[in-house]
């Protein structure tokens, strides 16, 4: 008969910290002797095998005995319940609190003390501005606010305010993550000291901010930035790779000095098109203001209104979204690389030189704008800039351009092709190609088809050949540039059939038709899709994003059913 344990010994073996996993459903779950608390079950959702659960119990054994052994079990227990639910860099702040528990450095939290992140909720989400409408703005852009407070809101978001002490803000900032940029730690410095100072006035949660002046560190804004030449940026205008919508846009940013997100956020009823003139009461620094735009500007902008799908908004993209402006860096770099411009500083990032933002646009017009003889009133009239320190940034970039004689910005009417008539399609580069692989056409395509089209459905293939003798030089059949190595002169013009393939109609028996790129599905390479055409104008389109474009909109003519009735009775070539 075994002896009955004492109760000093069952107390010893229940605080010990010993437990065991079990799967319960499709969750593993830890049973932990606790002292005088009994024994305790905690979830295990990170755990996904019996291993992970007994690594996970090691872990939960390990903070219970020490918390245990300095008399804090009771206090620990919601601590111990989040070390069995977290992992990473949440698994280790709750290490530390624990550390803290049990050094003594913690209390329970009285019942309505106000905590870190509780506050800070307050603060995003509006509630503190309606509360103190004289003392408080209400914050536009809450979202930018909530992720940067997400690295530090782990540490300190438990802190009561009350108890919130210099050592919990710099212990916050020692575990930011090492691949974060100086700005972006100065900015989350910034946040924790502006909370903290709401919570002194006007909330009058705490007596004094406890963060002293000169806590939120430097930022290193001594880096080179990029800015665009005035050619380059004609360059990127012209570029018929890149959709209408953010040439546009981009162009606009570059002549007029808005911001970007400024720039996203702009409707038709902010701008004066009839006097040229643009008010923007709503923007970063709370100081509205209004300018005359530049005469090209307003000339472009009225086209694009005659074309933009969108009845609200100036610059919009493919389904009426905005354009990105706080994260359209990494889109603009890539259409300045399609657009030819290779500078290597603009895409580069070393310790003194910072790869070129779309933000960096303010900088180009700035840089151009003090070459060509502005003032900085003209100047900041348009950026918003309070003083004239920030403009001096600039002069050092302004003078070298002034010296290398390249002059002011193109008209933007006159840069984009699309609205200069110069044989571009406003309709096929417009916000209806966002897609970052599309390739713009020409009007060079959409008006010449017009009369070929007139002439496959009256049957007439002959006439077909000479559709483009009325019609002007700028927007004949093909590109301006497109030149041929070796082919036939104009004059010889050569009319073909449309051959139809199908089961029974191939180019060989027992082969499949070949396709060639450009050209729409059921057209074969040995009949040759030249309806007409001579074979400089076929070779013209089969060259480039222009044929895919023409070949769609022949087929669609080609699917008229009486048409097609014609086509199966004519004799192969």
């Amino acid at each position: 008969m075994k002896r009955p344990q004492s109760a000093a010994r069952a107390a010893e073996k229940r605080a010990n910290g010993s437990g065991s996993v079990r799967l319960r459903g499709k969750m593993w779950t830890a049973r932990l002797s606790l002292g005088e608390t009994g024994r305790r079950t905690f979830s295990l959702p990170t755990c996904r095998t019996e291993h992970e659960a007994n690594a996970r119990l090691e872990v939960l054994a390990e903070l219970a005995g020490r918390l245990i052994a300095a008399g804090q079990v009771v206090l620990g227990v919601p601590l111990l319940e989040q070390a069995a639910a977290r992992e990473g860099n949440a698994l280790r702040d709750v290490r530390l609190a624990i550390d803290h528990l049990c050094r003594g450095e913690a209390r329970a939290r009285a019942t309505g003390e106000t905590t870190f992140a509780e506050f800070a909720e307050r603060v995003l989400s509006g509630e503190l501005a309606e509360q103190y409408p004289d003392h408080v703005k209400a914050i536009r852009s809450a979202d930018n606010y909530r992720t940067r407070l997400a690295h530090v809101l782990d540490v300190l978001g438990p802190v009561p305010l009350v108890r919130f002490t210099l050592d919990h803000a710099d212990h916050a900032m020692s575990l930011l993550p090492g691949h974060l940029q100086p700005g972006t730690r100065q900015k989350i410095a910034q946040i924790i000291h502006r909370i903290l100072a709401l919570a002194t006035y006007p909330a009058r949660i705490i007596n004094s901010n406890p963060l002293p002046r000169g806590w939120i560190p430097k930022a290193d804004d001594e880096k080179a930035k990029g800015y665009l030449y005035p050619d380059e940026d004609h360059r990127l205008m012209r570029c018929k790779a890149i959709p209408l919508c953010f040439r546009i846009y981009y162009g606009f940013l570059d002549r007029e000095g808005m911001r970007a997100d400024e720039a996203g956020r702009l409707e038709w009823s902010d701008l004066d098109l009839d006097r040229g003139a643009v008010v923007l009461d709503e923007n970063k620094t709370d100081d509205p203001r209004a300018w005359a735009l530049s005469p090209d500007v307003v000339r472009a902008l009225r086209k694009w209104r005659e074309i933009c799908p969108d009845k609200v908004r100036v610059f919009v993209g493919k389904w009426g979204n905005a354009l990105p402006g706080h994260n359209g860096a990494k889109n603009f770099r890539d259409h300045l690389r399609r657009a030819g411009v290779d500078r290597p500083e603009l895409f580069e990032t070393t310790n003194a030189r910072l790869n070129i933002r779309l933000h960096d646009t303010r900088a180009t017009f700035i840089t151009v704008k003090l070459a060509t003889g502005r003032t900085e009133t003209w100047i900041s009239d348009r950026t918003g800039h309070s003083s004239s320190d920030q403009i001096h940034n600039y002069k050092r970039a302004a003078r070298k351009v002034a010296e290398l004689a390249l002059g002011d910005f193109a008209p933007l009417d006159e840069a984009l092709p699309e609205l200069a008539g110069n044989g571009g399609s406003v309709a096929g580069d417009g916000p209806a190609s966002e897609e970052p692989d599309a390739r713009s056409t020409s009007d060079e395509v959409s008006l010449a088809s017009a009369p070929l089209a007139l002439a496959l459905t009256r049957g007439n293939v002959v006439a077909s050949a000479t559709a483009n003798a009325g019609v002007p030089e700028g927007v004949r059949l093909g590109p301006r540039w497109a030149t041929p190595e070796v082919g036939p002169t104009d004059d010889e013009q050569e009319p073909t059939e449309i051959v139809l393939l199908s089961a029974a109609s191939s180019a060989e028996p027992g082969k499949k038709p070949k396709f060639f790129p450009g050209c729409a599905r059921g057209l074969s390479e040995t009949s040759g899709p030249r309806m007409g055409c001579s074979r400089q104008d076929l070779w013209r389109y089969q060259r480039g994003a222009q044929a895919t474009r023409y070949w769609s909109a022949v087929r669609k003519q080609c699917l008229n059913d009486s048409f097609l009735r014609r086509l199966r009775g004519w004799p192969r070539t």
